[in-house]
């Protein structure tokens, strides 16, 4: 699956995401809790997801808000000390 996200669709779907209760459904021994039905209208991405998907989804939003919020800072730093040289 390939996406590209505005901002803040991404923001929006990265909460969705976080959003899920991992961990009951971990322990819920039912078969419709193996799986999470991931949507991102505006993309028209539908996708069934196992737990594990899930998981690996999570950590690579996560990821990437943490890369996102990182080039953001080294950007404030780098402009802000360039002005001042």
């Amino acid at each position: 699956m390939v996406a590209s996200f505005r901002i803040q669709d991404f923001l929006n779907f990265r909460r969705f995401v976080n959003n899920i209760d991992i961990k009951s459904r971990l322990f819920d021994l039912s078969d419709e809790s193996d799986f999470e039905f991931v949507e991102a209208p505006q993309l028209n991405i539908n996708q069934k997801l196992t737990l594990c998907e899930l998981i690996q989804l999570r950590e690579l939003v996560n990821g990437t808000h943490f890369a996102i919020e990182l080039n953001s800072l080294l950007h404030s730093i780098l402009y802000v000390e360039s002005e001042l040289v």
